[in-house]
């Protein structure tokens, strides 16, 4: 079958998944492990109930909500890109772990209409167009800088729709962060520091500083890291 993203590849992010992607572009890394399992509370001392109801907002190749499905979550993602939808319904039908706990739709951050969920995860572009090069490469300039709805934006979706949503973002983008009548509750950072998650939630209130246990998550989803 002939893809507009070129040659693809298909990796397997978790037993019973298959997921698409584009062996040259854009491809998901080790930030959708730590945003799936810093969203369920994998490896924390207070572990979280599975969410029932769980909406991701720019879904691209569609590896996060399967992997949330394949824990138990009814999952629906969104992504404005109908090429990416289409290739994350391709990956969903060879995913036996999340078929009929997955819904994608094509649906834009900057007009969503009403929804409803317990949990909102997003992993949305950082870079503000202004700020330097933009990649030559549509897919990856659309997922990496804020071309086609900012931060703010996928945040304030987010928390308009459930009382939690998960983000991965930069330092620099979560210092600038607009915040009204919400607050940051948790957050962790990936090895490094420069990239984290955090949980935003309505309401004042504190921010609770954690370890990202990245083994736990992997064990939980019973990955195996080196195997994409």
């Amino acid at each position: 079958m002939s893809s507009p993203f070129g040659p693809l590849s298909v990796e397997s992010p978790a037993p019973g998944l298959a997921v698409f992607q584009p062996q040259r572009g854009y491809r998901w890394g080790v930030e959708v492990y730590a945003l799936v399992g810093f969203a369920l509370g994998i490896g924390t001392p207070s572990p979280m109930m599975v969410p029932a109801r769980v909406l991701e907002l720019g879904a691209g190749s569609g590896i996060v909500s399967l992997l949330l499905a394949s824990q138990g979550c009814r999952v629906r993602g969104w992504e404005r890109d109908p090429e990416w939808v289409a290739l994350a319904r391709r990956s969903l039908r060879r995913s036996p772990a999340a078929r009929g706990r997955v819904r994608f739709s094509v649906r834009d951050v900057r007009s969503p209409g009403n929804a409803a969920a317990d949990l909102v995860v997003t992993n949305p572009p950082w870079f503000d167009p202004r700020a330097g090069p933009i990649s030559p490469d549509v897919r990856k300039a659309s997922a990496r800088t804020m071309l086609h709805g900012t931060v703010d934006e996928f945040v304030a979706v987010g928390l308009a729709a459930a009382p939690r949503v998960c983000v991965v973002t930069r330092a620099e983008r979560l210092a600038v962060l607009c915040l009204d009548d919400a607050h940051v509750a948790r957050r962790a950072w990936l090895p490094g520091g420069g990239v984290g998650v955090v949980e935003l939630r309505r309401g004042a209130g504190t921010t609770v500083e954690e370890a990202l246990d990245l083994p736990a998550i992997y064990a939980a989803l019973r990955y195996q890291p080196g195997t994409m």
